[in-house]
C-alpha cells in the first residue's frame, strides 16, 4: 500500500514514519469510540505524572463547573504512540497533554485545532514568556495553553565539591571535567558525572542544553542543519563528551543504560556529584523525606566551552484541544482552568503545580508571587532560577514535522560518541545527513 504525505505525517507521531504497514494502519483504526459520552463530559488524557494530584485538581474543576471529566493517565513511555493510535482510529481525547516536541507532527496529522480567537487566549499569550508562546505556536497559529515549562541547569552536590576543595561550581566544561577528575582522584566517587543516555522516545534535554549553553545551534532559522558547516559548537561539545567518557573517565559509562529517574535516584543517594537536568528536580533532590543529599544539592548555569558565554534550553508542555472534539466548549473550559487565567486573572493550576511539585511556570508574574518565592527558597537560589528562565530558549527545529525522528537518530549518534564508536566529526556529518534525508521525506 502506498502511503500519502498525510498518512506519513500521522504515523510520524508514532515514531514509525513510512515504515508502517497496511496492517498497522488497520489496527490503528479499530477504535471508533467518540470523545464525549453524550452528556457534555470531556475525555481528557495525559502522561502519568502525579495522576492522583491531577485527579484532585480535576475534581475541583468539576465541582466548580459541573462539567464531568473522564481522565485517563497513560504511561509516559507509551504516551505518544498510544494517543496517536487513538486519533488515527477516530477515538482520541477531547483535551490532552501535548509535548512541544510533538506539536508540529500532531497539527499536520489533523489531531489538534488552533485556539486563536477563543476567550482569554490573547491574554494568556501576553502574560507568558515569549519562548513558551513560540513553542505553542505553529505556522502562525496558537495550539496550546501552558502546562509547565522548565530549563536545564547544572545540578551539583556542594558537599562533595567542598570535600574536593572547591568552593564554587564550574563555569566551563574544562572546569567541570577538572573538578570531576579531582573528585575521582581523591577517591570520593569513581564516576562523578551521570547523564541519562539510554535510548528513549523523548528528547535528551541535556544534549541541547550543552549546545545552547555555548551559544551554538544545530539548525539555522530555516531549519537547515548547520552543525556540520558553519556552527562548530555541536562537534566541540561531542568532543568534550567523548573525552569525559573515555579519557578522563569522569562520565559514568552506565549512563548509556540510564533513564532520568535512575539518575535522579543516584543524585539523591550521593552517587554523583554532577548532572544536567531540569530546575524542578532540585525540589525532589532537596526533600529530606526523599533524598539523602537534601540540603547539599545546588543549581548553577550549564557550563559552556569558554566559561563566558552562557545559555540553556527550555521546553514547554501544554494542554491541547482535539480537532474532532464534539464538546469543544466544555473541553476549552477545562483547558482554560488547567492552563489559563481564572476570573481573578491568576493561573491557579500553574501555581498549584509549582507549590505541589516545583514544576516551572510560563507566567511571568508568578516569579514575583510571595508564596512562590518563599517556596522556591526552600530548594533553589531564586536569582539563578530566574536567570536560567531569562536565558533559556526553545529548540528552533520544533516547527518541523520530522523533528521527533531526528531526535531519535541523534540519540543513536550521541551514544556512539559516548561509547567511542563514532568520532565527533563523523557524528555531526551523520546528524546533518539525517536532517537532510528527513526534510526530503516530508517535502
Amino acid at each position: 500500500m502506498e502511503l500519502n504525505r498525510r498518512q506519513v505525517l500521522k504515523l510520524a507521531g508514532l515514531g514509525l514514519g513510512a515504515t508502517a504497514t497496511p496492517g498497522l494502519l488497520a489496527a490503528c483504526s479499530n477504535d471508533t469510540s467518540g470523545g464525549g459520552a453524550g452528556d457534555g463530559s470531556v475525555k481528557f488524557e495525559g502522561w502519568d505524572y502525579e495522576a492522583t494530584l491531577v485527579q484532585q485538581n480535576l475534581d475541583r474543576f468539576t465541582k466548580a463547573s459541573n462539567i464531568k471529566v473522564n481522565y485517563t493517565p497513560i504511561t509516559s513511555a507509551q504516551y505518544v504512540q498510544k494517543v496517536v493510535a487513538e486519533f488515527t482510529g477516530g477515538g482520541g481525547p477531547d483535551a490532552l497533554y501535548v509535548y512541544d516536541d510533538s506539536l508540529a507532527a500532531w497539527v499536520e496529522g489533523d489531531y489538534l485545532q488552533p485556539i486563536d480567537g477563543l476567550p482569554g487566549v490573547d491574554e494568556v499569550y501576553a502574560a507568558i514568556f515569549p519562548g513558551n508562546a513560540e513553542a505553542m505556536t505553529y505556522q502562525g497559529k496558537r495550539y496550546g495553553l501552558p502546562y509547565y515549562t522548565d530549563s536545564n541547569c547544572l545540578i551539583y552536590n556542594a558537599e562533595i565539591l567542598s570535600k574536593a576543595g572547591f568552593s564554587k561550581p564550574p563555569a566551563s566544561l574544562e572546569e567541570l571535567e577538572a573538578q570531576a577528575a579531582k573528585i575521582k582522584s581523591q577517591g570520593l566517587l569513581e564516576h562523578p558525572i551521570g547523564l541519562p543516555a539510554q535510548l528513549s522516545d523523548t528528547w535528551w534535554a541535556w544534549v541541547w542544553g550543552l549546545v545552547y549553553s555555548s551559544g551554538g545551534n544545530m539548525f539555522d532559522d530555516q531549519q537547515a542543519p548547520i552543525m556540520n558547516t558553519t556552527d562548530t559548537v555541536t562537534k566541540d561539545v561531542l568532543t568534550w563528551l567523548q573525552n569525559a567518557a573515555n579519557k578522563s573517565k569522569v562520565l559514568d559509562p552506565a549512563s548509556l543504560q540510564l533513564l532520568p529517574v535512575p539518575v535522579d535516584n543516584a543524585m539523591k543517594a550521593n552517587r554523583y556529584a554532577f548532572t544536567i537536568g531540569a530546575r524542578y528536580a532540585l525540589r525532589d533532590y532537596n526533600d529530606p523525606q526523599k533524598s539523602k543529599a537534601a540540603g547539599k544539592m545546588k543549581m548553577a548555569l550549564v557550563p559552556s566551552l569558554d566559561g563566558k558565554v552562557h545559555g540553556t534550553i527550555s521546553n514547554t508542555r501544554m494542554y491541547g484541544l482535539a480537532k474532532d472534539t464534539e464538546v469543544k466548549d466544555n473541553a476549552f473550559k477545562l483547558l482554560t482552568y488547567l492552563g489559563g487565567l481564572g476570573e481573578d486573572k491568576t493561573p491557579y493550576t500553574a501555581k498549584f503545580w509549582f507549590q505541589q511539585r516545583g514544576l516551572g511556570f510560563a507566567y511571568k508574574d508568578l516569579a514575583k508571587d510571595p508564596e512562590i518565592t518563599a517556596s522556591l527558597k526552600k530548594f533553589a537560589d531564586p536569582a539563578i532560577y530566574a536567570h536560567l528562565a531569562e536565558i533559556a530558549r526553545p529548540r528552533n527545529v520544533l516547527g518541523v514535522a520530522w523533528y521527533t525522528e531526528f531526535e531519535t537518530e541523534m540519540h543513536k549518534v550521541v551514544q556512539g560518541v559516548l561509547s567511542n564508536q563514532v568520532q565527533p566529526s563523523a557524528a555531526v556529518a551523520s546528524l546533518a545527513q539525517s536532517a537532510e534525508t528527513l526534510k526530503k521525506k516530508y517535502s
